[in-house]
């Protein structure tokens, strides 16, 4: 049985950190077995079975599932306040010798004394108020805090004045494919339950913000992610005739320039500053040796919202591609009148700047193709091999289209690639987020009062989080700019836009406190995260329901 307490939250934290629940691996299939079986064993699901379910995720190749449970306040009530999370995991490569131990936390931080560890961890670890291991922290702990208070509210479900949901999905550290596959099923579940939903809190952990730091904090959104790619396509030609071609990793090169950690295209909100755009990969698209100049480039980028649209970022980035492309030939006629000058040849630089979209190129393609180009577009992802990830398959996808597109001229083309995540923050414009806030301010003196901590409001939680796909804020034409420049949009990766469009659930982040999350050094705080957590988050989802 599930208890809400220091003891029975720790024992059910080992317990789901035990399931190696690594992202893209069935110990995901494992993990909401486990979860299913746990609350299945309560009760009150014994006694309502259909208030529990396993949901499929449509087009999962791995057939993984969301869990979710639900305790009504009474039969007539509609408010319904969720509980979410995620139970995947990163990889353990990072654990070295002690990688068999890592989903053992007692024994790992029992076999880490003897090792050498950076400072911080070290001090935490001969604190004793730490535990190491894969998951504790992010986020094994706060599910198992979520379901504890879900097993304790089942108990007397009228003492609460709200539903109390819980959703826990797999895939958060990769793709989310847990919590876009669950958006959905809470629409249908809205409908199908007469349910009215007020809030979402997610116990994503946090840390303290700086070494000095003694706050704890509660967040109100969370930052959004979006990757646009940049695919080059230059000049073929052997490299002793240089100037006959055009080298498509000289565009990328000067891309880079454009935009690696560049502030003007950092966003921000009022005090809250968020990390500049950052290059993730950058590569030529040859397979084998050659003495040619490689002809084809791509580059990928990581930008965090909190304000602009995917058709904001899109016109940015089309003008940061033109400026890279300029550059690029700036850099050929220096070069060349150099040259010129060397040789006594007459060596002239023409290419023009063209920057496309991937919208444009897919419309231009589909006119001039000879047959069913999107039955074509079917057969060719199908046919890529399966150790391909999303992005890789979608620039395939890219120059597979190319061979179609009659304009042989070198060119930049700018598009999206997966995944995407809208930013979400507390606007204050309805009831619900006007009262989530009240709430958050009862929390915070709560803490002051009851246990003498001083606690901060976030409104963007910065680490990325399933928070996203809790509604669009934005105008749902704004999402075309996404769908349209995704190549393969609906094969490859989609969200539900216009369920993302309708849904529109206030958020809250508060979890408990962890420090090193994906490194070997991942622990968490024992007395705060177990002792005072649960207590907050408890206090809020009953401040909520008041409301």
């Amino acid at each position: 049985m599930i208890e809400n307490n220091h003891e029975g939250i720790f024992k059910l934290m080992l317990e789901l950190v035990s399931v190696p629940s690594i992202s893209a691996t069935p110990g995901e299939i494992k993990m909401a077995r486990m979860i299913y079986g746990k609350l299945e064993e309560l009760p009150y699901f014994k006694n309502h079975p259909d208030y529990l379910k396993l949901l499929p995720i449509n087009n999962d190749p791995l057939e993984r599932q969301v869990v979710f449970a639900l305790v009504k306040a009474g039969p007539s009530v509609k408010k319904t306040i969720i509980l979410t999370g995620h139970y995947d995991v990163v990889a353990v490569e990072g654990y070295g010798a002690l990688k068999e131990y890592a989903f053992d936390p007692v024994e790992y931080t029992r076999r880490l004394s003897k090792e050498k560890l950076p400072e911080d961890a070290a001090k935490d670890l001969e604190s004793g108020n730490y535990i190491f291991g894969r998951g504790v922290s992010d986020m094994k702990c706060g599910l198992a805090i979520e379901m504890a208070l879900l097993a304790e509210a089942a108990q007397n479900p009228c003492k609460l004045s709200a539903n109390l949901a819980f959703l826990a999905v797999p895939d958060e550290e990769n793709n989310s494919t847990g919590m876009r596959g669950a958006v959905s099923h809470l629409m249908e579940l809205e409908k199908e339950l007469g349910l009215d939903y007020i809030a979402a809190i997610n116990c994503e952990p946090s840390g303290p913000g700086a070494p000095d730091d003694d706050h704890r904090y509660i967040f109100t959104g969370t930052v959004g992610k979006i990757m646009p790619f940049f695919y080059f396509v230059g000049k073929e030609t052997h490299v002793g005739d240089y100037f006959n071609g055009l080298n498509a990793t000289l565009m990328a090169s000067y891309l880079n320039i454009a935009l690696e950690a560049r502030s003007d295209f950092i966003d921000f909100k009022g005090s809250e500053v968020f990390s500049p755009p950052t290059c993730l990969k950058l590569k030529d698209l040859r397979d084998a040796y050659s003495v040619t100049l490689p002809e084809r480039a791509v580059a990928y980028y990581n930008l965090l919202t909190v304000s602009k649209s995917p058709a904001q970022i899109l016109e940015s980035m089309k003008r940061a591609a033109a400026e890279a492309f300029s550059m690029a030939v700036d850099h050929l006629r220096k070069t060349a009148a150099s040259y010129s000058k060397k040789s006594g040849q007459d060596i002239g630089i023409s290419w023009q700047t063209k920057v496309i979209t991937y919208g444009e190129l897919e419309e231009k393609v589909c006119r001039n193709f000879p047959g069913n180009m999107s039955e074509h577009v079917k057969h060719y992802i199908a046919s890529l091999p399966e150790s391909l990830d999303e992005r890789d398959k979608a620039i395939s996808l890219v120059g597979e289209l190319l061979k179609y597109y009659p304009d042989k001229a070198p060119m930049i083309i700018v598009g999206f690639l997966p995944p995407y995540y809208p930013h979400r923050g507390n606007l204050g414009r309805t009831e619900e987020e006007k009262n989530v806030m009240k709430a958050v301010d009862k929390v915070i003196e709560e803490a002051r009062q009851s246990y003498g901590i001083e606690m901060k409001v976030v409104e963007y939680f910065a680490g990325i989080t399933d928070l996203s796909y809790f509604g669009f804020q934005g105008k749902a034409e704004e999402l075309k700019a996404l769908s349209d420049n995704m190549p393969g949009w609906r094969e490859i990766y989609d969200i539900p836009l216009n369920e993302l469009a309708k849904l529109d659930i206030p958020v809250l982040n508060l979890g408990p406190s962890g420090k090193d999350d994906h490194k070997y050094t991942e622990r968490l705080e024992l007395s705060y995260s177990l002792n005072i957590t649960p207590r907050l988050l408890k206090f809020a989802v009953e401040s909520l329901a008041k409301s």
